[in-house]
């Protein structure tokens, strides 16, 4: 990553006839790629085994995942395109910017010319969750230029929601710009927290919607904020994918 003058591993699925089908797939880049596919690799044991759910729901596309940093707390900072303060972890400067300086100007650029992608911003699309979900939501709005499609899923909002709202309203966004966002009840540490994450998931939903971005939304009354909840919505985010 130029930008932060660090290496990350990438991880990826392909389809499996993808050397000999002459097509051009999407491509779906994410966060957290060791979350992604399988439980070995996982931080906390249990992945996405989003591999499965693509082939199990018959979708072709091509996922590229950036692992994060897992020194101390620098994943927060790396995926925060603000600065913030969290009770629990501290002060952060927020080097999202550079990340997505990496996302835009090295990996998008690299995965197109050594795989059969369809790099047209029709088939390029980003998610993630938790501050993955932070950064897909901030993708999909500051780069809607190169992304056409988000998966937001329990993003990690109200310590920047103030500072995204702000930004945006002053944000050009592309026609034909598609979010979608889930978050779970269960997520927080009360009631109080779903309230709050709530109402700062549906203000800037207000305020996207305002900007002619199309809106999906899955709340979730039993959606907690672990990886195996988030494979069981693959039914409903590969859907939204497809044109």
């Amino acid at each position: 990553m130029h930008s932060l003058d660090v290496y990350r591993k990438i991880h990826m699925y392909l389809p499996d006839d993808y050397l000999f089908s002459n097509k051009r797939y999407p491509v779906l880049y994410m966060f957290d790629g060791h979350n992604l596919f399988y439980d070995e690799d996982a931080t906390y044991g249990r992945s996405w085994r989003l591999s499965e759910s693509i082939e199990r729901h018959g979708k072709e596309m091509i996922v590229v995942g950036q692992e994060c940093s897992h020194e101390g707390n620098e994943r927060l900072d790396e995926y925060s395109p603000y600065p913030f303060y969290d009770s629990a972890f501290g002060a952060f400067h927020g080097k999202g910017i550079q990340t997505m300086e990496f996302f835009v100007y090295d990996l998008k650029p690299y995965i197109d010319a050594h795989f059969p992608t369809s790099s047209r911003r029709e088939d390029t699309w980003i998610g993630g969750s938790s501050c993955g979900g932070l950064m897909a939501l901030y993708a999909a709005a500051k780069y809607s230029y190169v992304y056409s499609k988000a998966i937001v899923l329990s993003p990690y909002i109200l310590p920047t929601c103030n500072s995204f709202m702000a930004d945006i309203a002053q944000t050009y966004i592309r026609s034909g710009t598609s979010i979608y966002m889930s978050w779970g009840a269960q997520e927080g540490n009360d009631m109080h927290e779903f309230v709050m994450e709530t109402k700062a998931c549906t203000d800037i939903a207000n305020l996207l919607l305002s900007k002619g971005v199309r809106m999906q939304f899955n709340v979730k009354p039993l959606g907690r904020h672990c990886e195996e909840d988030w494979d069981k919505e693959s039914p409903e985010f590969l859907h939204f994918l497809e044109p």
